[in-house]
């Protein structure tokens, strides 16, 4: 079964199982983050909005492995560095977000998924952009994490 947004929902005994996502905020040592700008046509889910980098989890795939897999395929890459950072349950997804390290410039990186991608300044994508709700989610938490890492005496996000 499929909600409108063209997820897998499955019924359980009344309730809805929600489908599991691994995604990836992906820290630049600049202080940017790199986006991707989601294809403009039906069938998208957050058609046309700029959001972070995952997809699915598949059976028998642990959210470190769905996001390390999802990474290969929509940008060819797979960082060195990176943690847990944030679950996001939504009505019909649960999000297993991590924060990864990424140097890679855009020329080094190969766009499989998407029309488009960008690094930007959280600050920025968050005021001018059109984001999706998961990428707004997790900018603002990345913001509210540099901010609690400055008071703690760290640099950056990522040691």
């Amino acid at each position: 079964m499929s909600d409108s947004g063209g997820n897998r929902v499955t019924a359980r005994r009344g309730a809805r199982v929600r489908r599991p996502i691994a995604g990836a905020v992906l820290w630049h040592p600049d202080g940017t983050v790199l986006l991707q700008h989601r294809d403009d046509r039906d069938g998208v889910k957050d058609a046309g909005k700029w959001s972070l980098f995952g997809g699915g989890i598949e059976p028998g795939e642990d959210p470190e492995t769905a996001m390390l897999r999802e990474l290969e395929e929509e940008i060819a890459y797979r960082p060195e560095r990176y943690h847990p950072f944030l679950v996001l349950e939504a009505r019909d997804a649960v999000f297993h977000l991590f924060l990864a390290g990424i140097e890679a410039p855009l020329h080094r990186l190969r766009l499989g998924e998407g029309q488009g991608f960008a690094y930007l300044a959280p600050e920025t994508a968050l005021a001018h952009y059109d984001l999706s709700d998961t990428a707004r989610t997790a900018l603002g938490v990345l913001q509210l994490y540099r901010d609690f890492r400055a008071g703690q005496g760290l640099n950056g996000v990522l040691d």
